[in-house]
């Protein structure tokens, strides 16, 4: 039985179907707002963000925040302020080789920023730094 189980996980190991790929973002928040804080308000995130996000206050950068989930690492957010709200949305994919094309993995980074307010906002999200196995960092901001 012990070498059966055993033959099972070196065929997984020897097809490659057992290593782990993962991606983590990384990303900052800055308020450009000059006279007020700015709190999140929505969240969905694939893993918890270490550390949590929380109220950022004016003119500053919050601390450095991560999430991974794997191969597929993705969070939504939202920082308000009156009515002046940016959705965050942020993502690393992963796509495996595919041998018979003959293509190679590769991840995708993608980041977006979006007023969503009453009151229009500057938005941004800019992709800072390529890592290695889809690790991203990212800088967002809201004005």
């Amino acid at each position: 039985m012990k070498g059966i189980m055993w033959g099972a996980a070196l065929s997984v190991a020897t097809l490659g179907l057992g290593a782990a790929q993962a991606a983590t973002l990384t990303f900052t928040v800055q308020n450009r707002i000059t006279t007020s804080a700015i709190t999140n308000s929505y969240l969905n995130a694939c893993a918890p963000i270490i550390p949590g996000l929380a109220s950022i206050p004016a003119n500053s950068t919050s601390l450095t925040h991560q999430t991974d989930c794997g191969t597929t690492s993705a969070v939504h957010f939202d920082y308000t302020n009156g009515s002046k709200t940016c959705r965050f949305s942020l993502s690393s994919i992963y796509t495996p080789p595919n041998p018979i094309l003959g293509t190679s993995a590769y991840w995708t980074p993608n980041g977006t920023a979006t007023s969503r307010g009453s009151t229009s906002a500057t938005c941004r999200a800019t992709l800072t730094s390529i890592g290695t196995n889809g690790n991203y960092t990212w800088a967002l901001s809201i004005q």
